[in-house]
Parts: structure tokens; C-alpha cells; sequence
């Protein structure tokens, strides 16, 4: 995850993507190695209506985050390429909102109390 501010251009988050990408910790078998930037393009998902249409559009590394509307929560895809630099179809996996490790709380877990009262009126004494 990669979190930059919106006057930051593509080609920052690029350069952060390919050093991450080049690190010893990535041993990650499903991502292809690459040695330059010139190995992936920062894609986005296209839309219609609002809709993801399963196509991807490469974005221009001179334009700021701004340019593209791209708010906070948007995602942003690594487009590989193939030894003969061809653009290989994007697959990624969508990370669960909820924590894995975490059971949801069960209401019987907080129940109410019954000698809650809650708001009263104000007792004054003349």
C-alpha cells in the first residue's frame, strides 16, 4: 500500500511501486521480478456507469493524483510486462475489509443494563 498526497505525480508512485517491487523482502512467487520501471505500467480499472468493465488503462506518469479525480480509497493496479514487453492481463486478489484474526462482536457479548435509567430531568430544590 502506498499512500502519497494528491499533488503527487504517477511517476512517484511508480518509483515507489519498483523499489518495493526490487526489495529483498518481495518474495512473493505470483509477482513477476522486474528490474525497471519500464517492466510495469500504474493502471487503473476503467469504468462505465460507475461499473468496473474488467479493462484496465494505463495512466500517465506526468499527471498528478489530482488530475485523475483519484480520491483516497481508490485502487491503482501493477500492469506487467512480458519478456517481450508486452502488457500481461492484471490479476490481483481484493483484501478483506474485516479483520481475519478478530471474531465480530456478538451482541450477548455487551449486553444493556437493565438499571440504566438514561437521561433524566434536572432535580432542583427551592
Amino acid at each position: 500500500m502506498i499512500t502519497v498526497p494528491p499533488s503527487a505525480t504517477l511517476a512517484e508512485i511508480k518509483e515507489e511501486a519498483l523499489s518495493a517491487l526490487i526489495s529483498d523482502v518481495n518474495q512473493v512467487e505470483d509477482v513477476p521480478k522486474v528490474t525497471s520501471g519500464d517492466d510495469f505500467e500504474i493502471c487503473r480499472a476503467a469504468k462505465d456507469k460507475g461499473k468496473p468493465t474488467g479493462e484496465f488503462e494505463a495512466l500517465d506518469l506526468t499527471r498528478q493524483v489530482r488530475d485523475y479525480g483519484l480520491s483516497g480509497w481508490d485502487t491503482l493496479y501493477l500492469q506487467f510486462r512480458d519478456s517481450s514487453g508486452d502488457l500481461l492481463p492484471v490479476t490481483f486478489s481484493q483484501p478483506t475489509i474485516e479483520d481475519e484474526d478478530e471474531e465480530p462482536p456478538i451482541e450477548e457479548d455487551f449486553p444493556m443494563s437493565s438499571t440504566s435509567k438514561g437521561k433524566r430531568k434536572a432535580q432542583f430544590d427551592d
